[in-house]
């Protein structure tokens, strides 16, 4: 399943600024300007790392909507403790464009326990001697956004609170990168407990299991593009009968998209917290769908299957074959005692019921 994100930068999604218009193929800039608008950038750096506004502030007074977005930045930079671990030389793209590459230490990604990291990468403009200009990106990691979306979720208060304003300019970044790496960190805690329950750490999820007909491999970034066209040949059946919504899949996906997909799925297996498995041909050629091994969280079962094929697979009965082969793969295979199947096994309106029943417990 796709879920778009936003993948340009760490901060939220409005200190992104908006892409640098008419750059064209990079040309080496005089060596004269090169030197005079990397040194201007180093002092943008140094003066964002310094954690003083009033440092910051005079370089952004030309910057138009990248000043005050670039401020609450460092604030946000600030309270999630950020510190430079390889500061790279900033570097001329071409004449206007200085590009410097910073690879930072900070607490929310200390509280996820990747052991990852992060490159902030800050594209300047610079005219007239003057910074007119800052992009930023990172190199963030699915789980990152994982946990941000969990924390809007679980922990509201920190939205309302500290965070309030986060996807527009807030009046308390600091605050707000504290709040929320307190709550990466309660994101772990669950995220910790809910795979120690899932399975057994002596059990190994298989990662190659053939059939006659068909084999199945975990997801992940190699198989992007096959993946990609299995789900996007079958917009409305999955629709109809995998998701029961207009959410997934649907024609606006891109590669982007499709790509972090994978790597959230790959980044679930590995981090043993949920199963996705394509289903392929013999020789790995086409997907002809996909099989998913979830925890449940409605008592009296121990996980959650749940399968699709590609509408041209479906016409060919290849739905009701797959189904009966995972059920007795998942009980041979698998250390649950008791599996649910939504929407096959149970119909969906009982499943859903007993779903909100936990639900209203939990709240």
């Amino acid at each position: 399943m796709a879920f778009l994100f936003n993948t340009k930068a760490r901060m939220p999604a409005f200190l992104a600024a908006l892409a640098l218009a008419g750059c064209g193929a990079s040309q080496e800039p005089p060596a004269s300007v090169a030197a005079t608008h990397e040194a201007l950038a180093e002092k943008f750096i140094d003066a964002f790392y310094s954690f003083d506004a009033e440092q910051l502030a005079p370089l952004l007074a030309s910057a138009g909507e990248s000043g005050p977005k670039l401020l609450y930045y460092q604030g946000w930079a600030e309270g999630g403790n950020y510190k430079i671990v390889d500061r790279q030389a900033c570097k001329a793209e071409n004449e206007n464009t200085i590009v410097c590459p910073i690879t930072v230490q900070d607490d929310p990604v200390l509280a996820l326990k990747t052991g990852f990291n992060v490159t902030d990468t800050f594209t300047i403009s610079i005219t007239d001697s003057k910074i007119t200009q800052v992009e930023t990106s990172s190199n963030d990691q699915p789980i990152y956004y994982e946990a941000r979306k969990w924390v809007e979720k679980e922990m509201p208060e920190v939205m309302t609170g500290p965070c309030k304003g986060f996807y527009a300019g807030g009046t308390t970044p600091g605050d707000c990168a504290r709040a929320m790496t307190e709550g990466y960190r309660q994101f772990m805690l669950a995220k910790e407990a809910t795979s120690a329950a899932f399975i057994p750490a002596e059990f190994e999820p298989p990662v190659l299991v053939e059939a006659e007909t068909f084999k199945l491999v975990p997801l992940g970034p190699d198989l992007v593009d096959i993946d990609y066209a299995a789900y996007m040949s079958s917009i409305e059946h999955l629709q109809q009968t995998f998701t029961r919504s207009t959410s997934w899949p649907t024609a606006d996906i891109d590669a982007e998209a499709a790509m972090l997909d994978m790597e959230t799925e790959q980044a679930r297996f590995n981090n043993r917290e949920s199963f996705a498995y394509a289903v392929l041909t013999p020789d790995g050629s086409r997907e002809r769908g996909c099989v998913y091994v979830y925890p449940s969280k409605v008592p009296g079962y121990d996980a959650v299957i749940r399968l699709w094929v590609t509408k041209a697979e479906f016409d060919a009965g290849f739905d009701e074959a797959l189904y009966s082969w995972t059920q007795t793969w998942i009980k041979d295979d698998w250390p649950f005692a008791n599996a649910a199947y939504p929407g096959r096994a149970i119909d969906w309106d009982t499943w859903d019921a007993l779903a909100a029943e936990v639900s209203d417990s939990a709240g």
